[in-house]
C-alpha cells in the first residue's frame, strides 16, 4: 500500500529496499555531475553500468527546496518503532546519507524493477 513506484507503474516496479540502497551506496563509485545541464550523481558499478539521479530537491509546505544541490530518495523501508518515518537516500554534491525523515516531505521516488 505504500510503494508509490508500484501504484504508480504496476508490474514489477517497486522502491528500492533498504538492501538495494546500501548496496548501491557499497557496491559503486559516485561522482557529483552536470547531465545534459542536470546537477546530480552519477553511480557507477564494477560493470560498466550506470544511473544517475537527479538533485531534484525536496518539497515542502507547498515550495521546492533544495533543487539542483541536493536529492532526497525514498526507499520502501518504515521507521522500525515509528512509521511516520521512512528511510530515503540523501545526497549533494559532498556527501551521501542513508537516515530516516517524516514521510509527508516530498522526495523523490525512483522505481526499481525486478
Amino acid at each position: 500500500d505504500d510503494d508509490a513506484a508500484q501504484f504508480h507503474l504496476g508490474g514489477s516496479w517497486h522502491m528500492p529496499s533498504s538492501e538495494q540502497i546500501q548496496e548501491l551506496i557499497e557496491n559503486t563509485t559516485s561522482n557529483w555531475i552536470k547531465l545534459d545541464g542536470v546537477n546530480g550523481r552519477l553511480f557507477t558499478s564494477k560493470n560498466g553500468k550506470s544511473i544517475f539521479i537527479p538533485a531534484a530537491g525536496y518539497a515542502w509546505n507547498g515550495s521546492f527546496d533544495g533543487v539542483g544541490s541536493e536529492a532526497d530518495v525514498w526507499s520502501s523501508m518504515l521507521h522500525a518503532s515509528n512509521v511516520s518515518y521512512g528511510q530515503y537516500l540523501g545526497f549533494s554534491s559532498s556527501n551521501i546519507d542513508l537516515d530516516y525523515y517524516y514521510r509527508y516531505y516530498g522526495f523523490s521516488v525512483r522505481g526499481v524493477i525486478g
